[in-house]
C-alpha cells in the first residue's frame, strides 16, 4: 500500500487522502472547481479525476449537484472513493475506472464535464521518471484533442465543459473543437508583468462558435505573496465567474 497524506483543503471543508509522492493535486484542482457552475441539481462528470479533489471542492461549494469521477488507475480511483466516503458524500458521488479513449457512459448524460488533462506536450517538455506523475502530466498516452472530444461527448443539451491547461496548448484546443463550439478563456496570472502560464477554459459545444478572453485572475503580488483573491478562492471556496462587469480587471471574479 502506497504512503498517503491526509490533507485539509478549502479551509477544512474537504478532507483529501492522496499519495505522499508522485502526482499530487494542488492549486490547479481548486481553481478548476471554482470555475465550475453547473445548473441547480446538475449532474457532473470529472474525467481523469485522480484522488477527486476538483469534484470534491465543487461538491463542497454546491450541495445540490451529483457527481461521477472517472480515473484510469485503479489504486488512485480507490483513494477517490475513500475521499468521497470520508467527506460523507457517498449518496451524491461515485468513481468508476475508465479511459477517456473509451468512455463508459452514454451520450447526453451530464450538465458539466470538468477535467485537468495531462497538459504538457511530451515533444516539448521533460518526462517525469515517476510513471503515475508522467501519466497525469504528459499527454503521450492520449492526445489532448482526444481529451477535448471526450469532455464534449457525454454532455446533455445545453451542457458545457470546463478545463485547466497550459496557455501554449490553446492552439491545440482550438484545432480540436467543432466549428459550432464557443470558447471562453480566463488566464491565471502569476506575478505582475509576467505572462500567464495557465488558463481556465469553458467550452459550449453548440453555441455558434467564437472565442472570448476574459480578464485574468491575479494570483500573486509583486513580492510573490498570494493575492487576497487567490486566498479567497483557495481557502473560502469563492467561485470564479465567467461574465464581464463594468469593473473588469485582474481583481474581478
Amino acid at each position: 500500500m502506497q504512503d498517503v497524506t491526509n490533507d485539509l483543503i478549502l479551509g477544512g471543508r474537504v478532507h483529501l487522502r492522496q499519495p505522499a509522492s508522485g502526482f499530487r493535486s494542488g492549486s490547479d484542482a481548486v481553481m478548476l472547481a471554482a470555475a465550475c457552475h453547473p445548473p441547480s441539481g446538475g449532474r457532473v462528470l470529472e474525467l481523469g479525476c485522480g484522488t477527486g479533489l476538483p469534484m470534491l471542492c465543487l461538491a463542497a461549494r454546491r450541495s445540490d449537484v451529483s457527481f461521477v469521477g472517472m480515473e484510469i488507475q485503479p489504486e488512485i480511483a480507490a483513494l477517490a472513493r475513500i475521499n468521497i466516503a470520508s467527506n460523507d458524500w457517498t449518496t451524491r458521488g461515485r468513481v468508476v475506472v475508465g479511459d477517456v479513449s473509451a468512455l463508459p457512459f452514454g451520450s447526453h448524460g451530464f450538465d458539466l464535464v470538468l477535467a485537468n488533462p495531462p497538459y504538457f506536450d511530451p515533444a516539448r517538455s521533460r518526462r517525469s521518471p515517476d510513471a503515475a506523475r508522467d501519466l497525469a502530466r504528459a499527454d503521450a498516452a492520449v492526445p489532448l484533442g482526444q481529451w477535448i472530444n471526450a469532455a464534449l461527448a457525454p454532455l446533455a443539451p445545453g451542457g458545457h465543459a470546463v478545463l485547466i491547461l497550459r496557455r501554449e496548448r490553446l492552439g491545440d484546443v482550438q484545432q480540436a473543437l467543432p466549428a459550432s463550439a464557443s470558447l471562453d478563456i480566463r488566464a491565471l496570472a502569476g506575478r505582475p508583468g509576467r505572462p500567464a502560464k495557465r488558463v481556465l477554459l469553458r467550452i459550449h459545444p453548440e453555441s455558434g462558435g467564437g472565442r472570448r478572453e476574459l480578464p485574468a485572475i491575479a494570483l500573486h503580488e509583486a513580492d510573490g505573496a498570494d493575492t487576497a483573491l487567490a486566498n479567497a478562492i483557495m481557502r473560502d471556496a469563492v467561485p470564479i465567474g465567467w461574465e464581464r462587469t463594468d469593473k473588469d480587471s485582474t481583481e474581478t471574479i
